[in-house]
């Protein structure tokens, strides 16, 4: 299945808000969530610069 550019960008907002209400809600830790939000805004940066 092949997704546009702008799919996967929306889907990785959308993992990194789910990513930020977990970690409010104290369902996952704080190394975690930094693992996380890290990869996936690099992966935002990547997609920004194509």
């Amino acid at each position: 299945m092949k997704y546009k550019k702008n799919d996967l960008e929306e889907i990785t907002k959308t993992f990194i808000k789910l990513a930020d209400k977990l970690f409010e809600d104290k369902r996952i830790d704080k190394n975690t969530y930094i693992d996380i939000t890290k990869k996936k805004k690099e992966f935002l940066g990547i997609t920004k610069k194509r």
